[in-house]
């Protein structure tokens, strides 16, 4: 499947070609982020998903959470229930997304990922090949997943198999 984009453009709208135990491995991901989100000391695994706004001025930044961290965790836990409807379709290795939930499993794939690269302790700039990094189960999952948003950015650009 390493030639196979996850992804493609179709008439209505998306595809996801994924092995059915892809697919539940992606959702049991999302299970664990669920409850990572819900918590409301979710902690520094989340840091990159709810980062700092204003990191001067701590009365601002209290406040602003005050305001807007239920909004944000409300609308992620509603997108990944959006992707876990997707994941759940019946259907051995295509599943029909349109726009929104495409949308909602782009978000959830890079959120899974912001989360792993934090345990990680890897950035976009880091040498991800570092040995203690590169042969953990956690790199390898953080892999796949940067492979599945790639292939979801490109399809969303109309780079590959675009309208």
């Amino acid at each position: 499947m390493a030639d196979e984009q996850p992804f493609t453009w179709t008439d209505g709208g998306y595809a996801l070609r994924l092995p059915p135990e892809e697919r539940a491995l992606l959702s049991r991901l999302l299970d664990e982020l669920r409850a990572l989100v819900a918590d409301p000391e979710g902690g520094e695994a989340l840091r990159r998903l709810f980062p700092t706004v204003h990191p001067e001025h701590p009365e601002r930044e209290a406040e602003y959470q005050r305001l807007m961290r239920e909004e944000l965790v409300t609308s992620r836990l509603a997108g990944i229930d959006v992707v876990q409807e997707v994941l759940a379709r019946p259907g051995r290795r295509r599943v029909q997304l349109d726009e929104v939930e495409m949308s909602a499993l782009l978000q959830a794939i890079n959120s899974v990922r912001l989360v792993l690269g934090t345990m990680l302790d890897v950035s976009e700039d880091d040498d991800v090949e570092r040995p203690e990094i590169a042969t953990s189960p956690e790199y390898h999952l953080y892999a796949f997943l940067s492979w599945l948003l790639d292939s979801a950015v490109r399809v969303m650009s109309g780079e590959l198999d675009g309208p």
